[in-house]
């Protein structure tokens, strides 16, 4: 199925003036819906699309999500077709835009960004667009849905779907782990850990000493291959981890796109990570988590998995939620690696069992 389409040809364009296209049968036959901009709130709408095509499984889905986001659902099987919101800059794109929603005429609009294209497709309807979600749902994953089903009540009712971003992993994109894997010498059944050090915000990144230390200690310790996974921009620092080791590792940065890293995680028994994108990769895959946080809100953001657990130290400031520290980044640097190899330790050992979690330190 292809997804790289603007406007797909077998796309309907019915008259901008028929109000339900497909008043016989009252099943939707074209869902719009708006995504987000960054691979870790992208990955956190994952059971957003889910949802959406196990409720309506013939219908047409169209995506719009910003650049960065793209990759993510790029040959995704759930959906039909992706638009780029980048495209659509300034006051000209933004009525491109809002002609580009006009003409597809949706039958479902749904609207995860809060965006006014909801008044052009039915406004009438916009209150199901601005109503806040309530203060007691924290984590981002859990607000989007309830998003969803706020703003389409059919699917309020439906059974809860279980995520699906790693059953639509390609067979070519497993396939390129798989040669990297074979490249590297590793084994099917060797316990492999993957290590994301990066984030793009740098004020979220634990010491690279801190991930040499506990890196080296799962290879000699805990019988484990370990593979550090990272953006291109983030191949320097795990290079310079890599070289504090004193045992060889192996860097898959700038090797992977977002779902041969999700290929990766799947393959792995654990990932170790700061609050980044690839947190979120490991949860759409289901890979045990051991998530490292400093000044963002676990809360909102963190693990949800059985077995994943979240290192935070917990100081008068955290989480902070600012993109600069007023102080000496100490919800960093006061976490050991002694802890954070503690932490894997258990977790591993919990390997074939349900362990309550995620646990806040």
């Amino acid at each position: 199925m292809n997804n790289t389409q603007t406007m797909p040809p077998d796309f309907p364009h019915p008259s901008p003036f028929t109000l339900d296209p497909s008043p016989s049968t009252g099943v939707p036959r074209r869902i719009l819906l708006i995504g987000l901009s960054n691979v870790g709130d992208a990955m956190l709408t994952d059971p957003v699309v889910t949802q959406l095509r196990a409720r309506f499984p013939d219908a047409h889905l169209a995506m719009m999500v910003g650049e960065r986001a793209r990759q993510v659902f790029a040959g995704d099987p759930r959906v039909d077709a992706l638009i780029t919101m980048d495209e659509f800059t300034g006051g000209l794109g933004r009525l491109r835009l809002a002609w580009l929603v006009w003409r597809m005429h949706p039958d479902v609009l749904v609207d995860l960004r809060h965006t006014a294209l909801p008044l052009v497709w039915k406004p009438w309807r916009i209150w199901r667009y601005v109503w806040p979600v309530p203060p007691t749902i924290t984590h981002m994953r859990v607000r989007h849905l309830w998003r969803l089903r706020w703003q389409v009540p059919e699917v309020r009712d439906a059974a809860d779907q279980p995520d699906g971003f790693g059953r639509w992993l390609r067979p070519e994109e497993v396939a390129s782990i798989e040669q990297l894997a074979s490249r590297w010498g590793l084994r099917q059944g060797q316990r492999l850990i993957v290590i994301c050090p990066g984030a793009r915000s740098h004020i979220k990144r634990w010491s690279a000493e801190g991930f040499a230390a506990v890196a080296d200690r799962l290879i000699h310790e805990a019988d484990a291959e370990v593979v550090f996974a990272g953006e291109p921009d983030e191949a320097p620092l795990i290079n310079d981890i890599r070289a504090a080791m004193h045992r060889p590792a192996h860097s898959a940065a700038g090797h992977t796109t977002i779902r041969q890293l999700a290929a990766l995680m799947q393959r792995a028994r654990l990932v170790i990570t700061n609050d980044s994108a690839a947190l979120h990769v490991a949860g759409a895959v289901g890979t045990p988590i051991l998530a490292i946080f400093g000044p963002t809100d676990p809360r909102k953001y963190g693990p949800t998995g059985a077995r994943d657990r979240v290192i935070q130290r917990q100081l008068f400031c955290v989480p902070c939620e600012q993109a600069l520290c007023r102080f000496h980044h100490e919800c960093m640097r006061f976490i050991s690696p002694e802890e954070v190899y503690r932490a894997a330790e258990q977790i591993l050992e919990g390997e074939g069992s349900r362990v309550k979690g995620p646990t806040h330190h």
